[in-house]
């Protein structure tokens, strides 16, 4: 029985009491009464109050608001699919020159935490993402990279997940879970605290997963071992009005089990070390648009943007699997190494892909044909590196300094580096660019200028220097010779950054 609840027991038990008691006697009772019922209501309004404090102590908030303002300097294939310098080959581009002198842009993520019993947590995030003066977006968003496109005023969730610790060192967490700006990306956040479960060296996007996690910690500090499951559901796209969301295109879902394992080296300072592993057994062809090869620009009369225009072809078939992938990763980082002020990462990864020979087709013109209304069904993705060796590469390193002044300034330096075949799950950040994702060279330096405990200015230059056409899938090695075509592509991203954390 609670405090309440005992309380109010106590006073009925007195009024029914002074029922029973001779007239007289009760008119006297009843003063006490009403007394104690005025007693009662203060106790019950301080209950409340008690109440309410516990239940907010199970409940915390936290807020970031952001404001970016990022400029570009593009030289590389022009983006419009019909730029060619050959009309009668659809992947080569004309190469263009491009200054986009400012993109502002600011956002909004709300947290919450709430724990109403030890067992049993809720973590959700609201994020808000827009450029200044400017709602449209996409017409094709990826779901991982939802809340970190900028579109329209409305706020969406990145993270939503719960963790149900079922004994002190086991752990079910189903949701979406805090894949993205895992480590090192904190170091660029003016922090050393950790951001998601998962290191950047395996994945950064927004990813449903349900995990199982070990928490060893109690026998050898930091130490926990997780494990993953990923399920994607590829739902039918004949159904615009989703009257039937239970039913596929066709396509089984798409299965993803891995794994990572965190631990610290004792004795060395503060450090911490993931080892990470998963695989896709079946990957999946995904619905593609691709551009119409038999579309010509000069007959569009709508000057319409795609897809509105009918410049796009989508799959005519897909094939069960188009083979499979597997990744194993490490990442290691030490905090202000042996005192100097230093913060220092590597991470690397090695993928394997084995495609099966399978594509996606479409239906294309015929080769030589009176009229691009003359087609077949053809395969034209597949899977990266069919044709060749499927061993991928991955490097990510950098540092961070922490000038010795009072306000602690922080200069940092990153460098990543992925193989002609590299697969990443990484999507675009606030820059506006997946850097993690290039197929050659990506170099960022930048200055953190701390104002107080909740304000810091970032200035950033970033540059890509991408050599090869990236993406799961590439175009068929038999017209190109290769699914991942050479793509000389540098762009130079100048980025200043007004962070606010409460």
């Amino acid at each position: 029985m609670t405090r309440r609840n005992r309380a109010v027991h106590c006073v009925l038990l007195m009024i029914a009491s002074a029922s029973l008691l001779p007239s007289s006697a009760a008119r006297a009772a009843g003063g006490d009464v009403k007394e104690l019922r005025k007693r009662l209501d203060e106790v019950e309004d301080r209950l409340d109050k008690v109440e309410k404090k516990t239940l907010l102590d199970r409940i915390a908030l936290s807020a970031e608001y952001r404001t970016v303002v990022n400029a570009f300097h593009y030289r590389g294939p022009s983006p419009n699919a019909w730029d060619l310098v050959d009309p009668s080959n659809p992947l080569v581009r004309n190469t263009i020159k491009s200054t986009t002198e400012e993109v502002w842009s600011h956002r909004l993520r709300l947290k919450m935490k709430a724990e109403p019993i030890s067992s049993l947590r809720l973590t959700a995030r609201l994020v808000f993402y827009k450029h200044f003066g400017d709602g449209d977006s996409p017409p094709f968003i990826q779901d991982f990279a939802a809340a970190r496109t900028p579109r329209d005023s409305a706020v969406r969730f990145d993270q939503l997940w719960i963790d149900w610790f079922i004994v002190k060192w086991l752990a079910i967490s189903v949701g979406r879970i805090a894949y993205a700006e895992g480590n090192p990306n904190e170091l660029r956040l003016n922090s050393t605290i950790r951001r998601a479960t998962w290191g950047l060296h395996m994945v950064d996007g927004e990813y449903e997963t349900a995990n199982l996690t070990v928490n060893l910690s109690s026998l050898i500090e930091g130490f926990y071992i997780r494990g993953f499951y990923a399920s994607w559901f590829n739902d039918n796209d004949d159904d615009p009005f989703g009257g039937f969301p239970f039913l596929t295109n066709g396509t089984n879902n798409l299965r993803i089990f891995g794994g990572n394992i965190d631990f610290t080296i004792p004795k060395i300072g503060k450090n911490f070390i993931q080892i990470g592993y998963y695989i896709v057994p079946r990957f999946r062809p995904f619905v593609i648009p691709i551009p119409d090869p038999g579309f010509n620009p000069a007959d569009d009369y709508t000057h319409a943007p795609a897809p509105l225009n009918n410049s796009q072809l989508f799959p005519s078939e897909m094939p069960d699997s188009l083979g499979t992938y597997q990744n194993v990763s490490a990442l290691i980082e030490f905090y202000n190494l042996a005192g100097s002020g230093i913060d220092l990462f590597v991470a690397g990864a090695i993928g394997l892909l084995k495609p099966n020979g399978k594509g996606i087709s479409y239906e294309l013109p015929l080769p030589g044909a009176a009229t691009p209304a003359q087609r077949q069904s053809t395969p034209f993705l597949f899977l990266a590196s069919q044709g060749d060796s499927g061993t991928t590469y991955f490097l990510y390193a950098g540092a961070r300094y922490t000038i010795p002044l009072s306000f602690k300034p922080k200069i940092g330096f990153e460098f990543n580096y992925g193989s002609r075949y590299h697969i990443s799950f990484a999507m675009p950040n606030d820059q506006l660019l997946a850097k993690l994702a290039t197929r050659g060279k990506a170099f960022e330096t930048y200055l953190i200028v701390p104002i107080n405990k909740y304000i810091y200015l970032r200035a950033t230059h970033l540059y890509i220097d991408n050599d090869y056409q990236t993406g799961f899938f590439g175009p068929n090695p038999a017209f190109a010779g290769t699914t991942a075509p050479t793509f000389d592509q540098r762009i130079h991203n100048f980025q200043l950054v007004l962070d606010v954390s409460i």
